[in-house]
């Protein structure tokens, strides 16, 4: 059943805190999402050295703290506390076990001098973090304190917009209320974290100097995503996420049948895959939340097949081959809007300044160039010929797009007009990636091998022996250095390097997959 809903917007974080050097174990900055978080190293721009359930990282929290909380204060030590409703509990992340028991204590008595001073703040927060002198900041709304641990007393009690305001940010989104905060440790400087859970200001956290001292900043450009794989078995919507380097299996679902193709959405929080509809009725467009595991089902029209998202993840788009159509998902709202295509539309991608959509048909000229402003198609190039599976190189430049009838690829620029140049690829063309510098196009063949194509000569190199045949699925490292790949009937991913060679890792299943398969690659929250 489709679910009508108003807001499809993915939220992003809900708590942050952060905890010193320990022994061996640099400085750490650790970002919660419902019951997720992942562990950064807070020295360094990178993606999380890990990311688990709260359940499998600090098992010995209250178990009803294990599907979330709703804030955390770090303490510049080891110690922690997470709160929850009007409770909380002080949580010492190294011995990895709370402190004077599990039970949840009522922030009231474990924060005595709130009761009078600001009792509020009883009734649950909303984010805290250590200040630079020892003691700790708590936000409440548009509020907050200065809390002392030691003597147990409010030192300060005032609203974040007049007492952390800087005029040379009024933008900086904080002044009404953050969702998260956290200190870098053993410095001055903290990061309050504006409603949205996405983006974030800077901070200095001195008692006597307090402010906000950025406007608002991405937290993905200092905290980067991991690197995450994603499997579909088009037959029965399976679906698998898996950390691209680990093997970490993040998540097993189900979406819905007859798929033509799934993708990670940009925004880094869900994986999009498209599904028949029972009975010849609507199909849909499937919203997995990756972390959270939640799944939204909207309307994407008769029989959605693949599926192409936005640079800025506003709106999806997906074929629908039976009707000569593609529908544009407004991926806030969940409203569809059709777009006459041309016959048969098979594949689509998005170009990277998120302007146009190029859409596969069946038809002379083979491929529609539709306008996201305006949902209408006006161009079309890619010679006459049938357009199947197709990739766009990540510069925009050069399209390349599946011919099955001849076990060809066409490379054509997306510029350009007229036949564009084939390369044959041996077997039907299934899948296609391109590498991150747009040199290279991969395509799964139904072969024991995936083909590469250089992009420039327009011509096949060396292609990638794979260990299984009947290759039917292709994805491409975000840094270019391997290749994924799946086939008819396996039971796992295989990674290996794109100048080829044996695998170097291989990602078990659990289960085996049907005739037709899809891969996704791209950097993922969690």
């Amino acid at each position: 059943m489709t679910e009508t809903t108003t807001d499809l917007t993915p939220a992003g974080i809900n708590a942050a805190f952060s905890v010193p050097d320990s022994g061996d174990a640099p400085a750490a900055v650790y970002m919660i999402r419902g019951g997720w978080a992942v562990h950064h190293d807070a020295a360094a721009t990178a993606p999380p050295q890990r990311g688990n359930t709260l359940r499998e990282l600090w098992p010995k929290l209250p178990a009803t703290y294990l599907s979330g909380v709703d804030a955390t204060c770090s303490t510049d030590t080891q110690r922690v506390y997470f709160f929850k409703g009007a409770t909380c509990v002080l949580y010492d992340i190294a011995a990895n076990e709370p402190v004077g028991g599990s039970a949840p204590v009522a922030i009231r008595d474990k924060f005595p001098g709130l009761r009078n001073a600001a009792p509020d703040f009883t009734q649950g927060v909303d984010a805290g973090m250590a200040a630079s002198d020892g003691t700790v900041y708590l936000f409440r709304g548009p509020q907050f304190v200065n809390y002392d641990l030691e003597s147990d007393e409010v030192l300060e009690l005032g609203t974040i917009e007049k007492d952390w305001a800087n005029a040379g940010f009024p933008d900086s989104g904080v002044y009404g209320g953050v969702v998260a905060a956290f200190n870098h440790p053993a410095t001055r400087n903290g990061h309050l974290v504006a409603p949205g859970g996405t983006h974030y200001v800077e901070c200095d956290t001195d008692p006597d100097s307090h402010r906000v001292t950025s406007g608002a900043l991405a937290l993905r450009d200092r905290w980067p995503y991991r690197t995450f794989v994603s499997v579909l078995d088009a037959a029965d919507g399976r679906l698998w996420v898996f950390d691209a380097d680990s093997g970490q299996k993040i998540r097993q679902t189900q979406t819905g049948r007859e798929s033509g193709g799934v993708v990670i959405s940009p925004d880094g929080y869900r994986a999009l895959a498209t599904a028949k509809g029972d009975g010849g009725g609507e199909g849909s467009l499937a919203l997995l939340d990756i972390t959270a595991g939640t799944l939204q089902m909207v309307g994407a029209g008769v029989w959605p097949y693949r599926v192409a998202v936005l640079p800025d993840a506003s709106a999806a788009y997906v074929t629908n081959p039976l009707d000569g159509t593609a529908h544009a998902i407004d991926l806030v709202t969940g409203a569809a809007r059709p777009i006459a295509v041309g016959p048969r539309p098979d594949g689509i991608v998005a170009a990277p300044e998120g302007d146009r959509v190029y859409i596969g048909c069946d038809d002379d000229p083979a491929v529609a160039v539709v306008d996201t402003t305006t949902q209408t198609v006006i161009r079309r190039i890619g010679g006459n010929t049938t357009a199947g599976c197709m990739v766009l190189t990540p510069d925009g430049t050069v399209l390349g797009f599946g011919i099955h009838a001849v076990n060809m690829v066409a490379v054509a620029m997306t510029a350009g007009g007229g036949e564009p140049p084939v390369v044959p690829v041996g077997q039907s063309p299934e899948q296609l990636a391109a590498s991150p510098d747009s040199g290279y196009l991969f395509v799964a063949n139904r072969g024991h091998e995936v083909k590469v194509i250089d992009v420039s000569a327009v011509r096949e190199v060396a292609p990638i022996r794979t260990p299984r045949d009947r290759t039917n699925a292709v994805a491409v490292s975000s840094d270019g250095e391997f290749v994924y790949a799946t086939a008819e009937r396996a039971d796992s991913v295989h990674k290996l390097p794109a100048s080829g060679g044996d695998p170097v890792a291989e990602f078990p299943l659990g289960a085996t997959l049907g005739l037709d398969a899809y891969l996704a690659v791209a950097p993922a929250w969690g």
